[in-house]
């Protein structure tokens, strides 16, 4: 599995709203001069996401967009799924009747076991830490001239 662009874009589109709608909703334009994405790309990204209910659209001249579920209940493998679709590294282990070997395969059971713990890893992750990943880095990164 290889996460497209899409998907990349979207973890940090996700990331963006998350730390910027304590403002208020957070709009596309924004989005997009912060994360230096065409705003016409972003719609490919943002539609998706609202589809599957992880994001929430707010309507009108002060409209955009929020989470519509906490930033801890939303993993990066809730979003690469909606982004990527199918997850699943080689086929037969999602569809076994699609290998005659599957049943007795000593390569699908290792296939099988990396895909379960590629997706405990990203299931593991969720916005809100990316949250505290991010508030951290800038703490660290922040010039400080106190004396």
């Amino acid at each position: 599995m290889k996460v497209s662009t899409k998907g990349r874009y979207g973890l940090r589109v996700m990331l963006d709203i998350a730390l910027n709608q304590g403002e208020g909703v957070v709009t596309l334009r924004d989005i997009s001069r912060r994360q230096a994405i065409s705003q016409k790309y972003l719609w490919q990204v943002i539609n998706p996401l609202k589809a599957a209910g992880i994001l929430r659209t707010v309507r009108g001249v002060h409209g955009g967009y929020a989470l519509a579920r906490p930033p801890e209940a939303i993993s990066i493998r809730d979003l690469v799924e909606v982004l990527e679709g199918d997850l699943t590294l080689v086929t037969c282990v999602a569809k076994p009747e699609t290998c005659e070997r599957s049943i007795a395969c000593t390569a699908r059971e290792a296939w099988s076991e990396i895909e379960t713990q590629l997706n405990a890893a990203m299931r593991g992750i969720t916005l809100k830490d990316l949250i505290q990943r991010q508030t951290d880095r800038e703490a660290r990164s922040g010039l400080n001239y106190d004396i």
